[in-house]
């Protein structure tokens, strides 16, 4: 069998390609089926790419951090929809269009806003995109490109104005106020102050740049699988939303803060990781199922961003507890290299970003809100790729572990009893 295997392997020329295959049919032969669907490819996609070895994340071939240092959210949205980058008179018309298609009905937005105050943002989120679709007649009209192409602008553009009256109880929430890009009004719906300031647009810029697509990850594979039904765009992302609030997801970064706040000091860094360790327990922000190295997302954060706000104090002052838990992760990264990279197991986005959030003075439980508000265009672009190629429902086999046929037992006696 394994001569047989390796025969067949032996036409691919790619190395990694020829392993990764070969991994798997072991896997299928020792337990007959693949938990979690690790490794199987199950769709053909030219949005992102990830080299897990070497750590290198491309949108459309583009670098991560190429595209965190160089580009807007506008350019990099329009990158990830249509497949490269916009001209300049393209990228001028594409934000006017995020700007404009940001309000929503009236109805809609007094429902969101009369949401309980202590639901979480992201279930929040989930169900006000499904209420969008009340104002969409042409909501299951999917099979035009076109259509759901500017529907996607519509619905990305429509993201941060629900959390916006969300979080401030207010249905006309920002309807005449005027912004120079859309990652200036996303973090205007967060921090109104900060929205003001340059810099500080430019951090959150990068972050939602950071978290535009990531291959086929939980969330985008959850888009994909609805989209597959041929339901609508707001289904597929309601459910992209949902995935994402998972602790296992997107919500890490909130974890990972409530972590950095638990261990309280640098010096008690050490035993905290020794003691998880020893528990088999894992370390919020650390490790990462496809990178084996650092995480490109990661890195830039820590070397682009970090420094600027909490070691430049020219630039910026930050607060007592904040600078703390900023030390406090230095202390854990330092220490969690120490212990386990040799587990090829290093800072994942999740670990840094929340750091600069809360420096942003959001409020940790809205940070997913921001995953979900940069991954949007992600989700559309698969989404918008899915419908183009028309492929096929997803529809995954089981391997059935329960009991064989069984009958009801009646009593004959019994029976007749019931009947008369």
């Amino acid at each position: 069998m394994l001569n047989r295997i390796n025969n067949i392997l032996s036409n691919i020329k790619d190395e990694n390609l020829k392993k990764k295959y070969y991994e798997l049919i072991i896997t299928l032969l020792e337990k007959g089926y693949f938990p979690g669907l690790a490794g199987v490819p199950v769709v053909k996609s030219q949005i992102s790419h990830i080299d897990g070895e070497k750590g290198i994340l491309t949108y459309r071939g583009y670098p991560v951090q190429e595209l965190a240092e160089n580009c807007t959210y506008e350019n990099v949205c329009f990158l990830l929809l249509n497949g490269d980058l916009p001209l300049s008179e393209e990228k001028n018309e594409f934000r006017q269009k995020l700007l404009e298609n940001r309000k929503i009905h009236p109805n809609i937005a007094r429902v969101i806003a009369l949401m309980d105050k202590d639901l979480h943002p992201m279930y929040m989120l989930s169900s006000s995109v499904l209420l969008l679709q009340s104002d969409d007649k042409d909501a299951f009209d999917v099979e035009r490109y076109q259509q759901n192409l500017l529907r996607s602008i519509s619905l990305i553009a429509k993201l941060p104005t629900i959390i916006g009256i969300f979080r401030n109880r207010d249905p006309e929430f920002a309807v005449n106020e005027q912004f120079t890009s859309f990652a200036q009004y996303c973090l205007y719906c967060f921090n109104q102050e900060l929205a003001a300031e340059k810099q500080w647009v430019d951090f959150f810029e990068k972050i939602l740049i950071l978290h535009g697509d990531h291959t086929m990850n939980n969330s985008t594979f959850s888009a994909r699988a609805v989209s597959s039904s041929m339901a609508s765009i707001y289904a597929s992302i309601s459910s992209a939303i949902n995935s994402l609030s998972g602790p296992l997801h997107g919500g890490a970064n909130e974890r990972v803060i409530k972590m950095l706040e638990e261990i309280g000091s640098p010096e008690r860094v050490e035993s905290y990781v020794d003691d998880k360790l020893s528990r088999g327990e894992k370390i919020m922000g650390i490790g990462h199922r496809i990178y084996k190295t650092y995480d490109p997302r990661a890195l830039y954060i820590k070397e682009k961003i970090l420094p600027i706000i909490f070691e430049d104090k020219e630039a910026i002052r930050v607060d007592d507890d904040l600078m703390n838990l900023y030390q406090i992760a230095q202390r854990l990264e330092e220490v969690a290299l120490d212990r386990l990279s040799d587990k090829k197991l290093y800072p994942n986005v999740d670990f840094w970003s929340g750091l600069v959030l809360k420096a942003m003075k959001i409020e940790p439980r809205y940070f997913t809100t921001i995953f979900a508000l940069g991954r949007i265009m992600g989700w559309c672009s698969h989404y918008l790729e899915h419908m183009k190629v028309k492929n096929r429902i997803y529809r995954p086999e089981q391997l059935y572990d329960g009991f064989g046929i069984r009958h009801i037992l009646v009593n004959q006696d019994e029976e007749k009893v019931n009947r008369a």
